[in-house]
């Protein structure tokens, strides 16, 4: 074997199965002395044996801590307090990392959420109802009529108070109107409000059509008469028949107690079942 006589080869071989008795009988000797050393080693805190989540209440306490300043773990483990808040739980609970607790400990903050109350609370996480806001003015009624000798400008709605000059002129006016056109059929449908006193009053609407390209007028006229009063809530309408599709110029007139005043303009409206 490699040059070396048989003799030499046994003596090698002998003198490695020597050698591992040895190392054998070593460890053998370590492995008696760590048993023996364990408890003690255990005892003071320097090595901990027991398996994780047995034997929690063998751990070491306050009072067997002798290494300067302390923390106790939320499992009653200690540690040294150099190791709160270094970035590892070192406590096996994580009791010594607690800006990293993904649970916070200790109450809820309670309070008002709504970031628009007065007494909004940023800390609070849950809402308690103790919202604070500011109270909205209560709305006034009064007279809203500018023609009216006791308008208020300050009225957020018309109460029927206003009270108007005697004599004073009923003037009509159009809140508004539309129509609907139907195979020569024309209907007009409109709302108008009187400026003056809460009485009801009868008015009149009268409806003109002429013919827009030419400029004739189409013998299309008819009125309708009706009792109203001052912002009263009555739209009415007015069918007229014998409009063929095309343009037209159409007005409204009103007439009160024989004065006559515009209502309505509408010029080169085209009339027809399809548009």
């Amino acid at each position: 074997m490699n040059g070396l006589s048989e003799a030499e080869v046994e003596s090698i071989i002998e003198t490695v199965n020597e050698r591992a008795q040895e190392i054998r009988s070593l460890m053998i000797t370590l492995a008696s002395i760590v048993a023996l050393l364990m408890p003690g080693l255990e005892a003071v805190g320097i090595l901990d044996f027991t398996p994780y989540g047995q034997g929690d209440d063998e751990w070491v306490t306050d009072d067997d801590w002798e290494m300067g300043d302390d923390f106790t773990c939320g499992d009653g483990s200690v540690i040294e307090a150099s190791l709160v808040n270094d970035g590892y739980k070192n406590c096996r609970d994580g009791s010594d990392e607690p800006e990293t607790d993904d649970e916070p400990d200790g109450e809820v903050v309670k309070g008002c959420t709504d970031d628009e109350a007065l007494n909004y609370n940023e800390q609070a996480i849950e809402d308690d109802g103790s919202c604070e806001y500011e109270e909205e003015p209560e709305e006034t009624g009064g007279c809203t009529n500018p023609d009216a000798t006791n308008y208020d400008p300050y009225a957020d709605y018309d109460d029927g108070s206003c009270e108007f000059r005697e004599g004073q002129p009923c003037d009509p006016e159009m809140y508004d109107a539309y129509f609907e056109y139907n195979n020569t059929t024309i209907t007009f449908h409109w709302d108008a409000d009187l400026i003056c006193d809460n009485e009801p009053h009868n008015l009149t609407v009268i409806w003109t059509i002429y013919e827009n390209e030419t400029g004739n007028w189409t013998g299309l006229q008819d009125g309708l008469t009706y009792e109203t009063y001052y912002q009263d809530w009555d739209y009415v309408n007015l069918t007229m028949q014998g409009l063929v599709s095309g343009k037209y110029d159409i007005f409204a007139t009103f007439e009160i107690h024989g004065d006559y005043t515009r209502a309505v303009d509408w010029y080169a409206i085209e009339v027809c079942d399809d548009c």
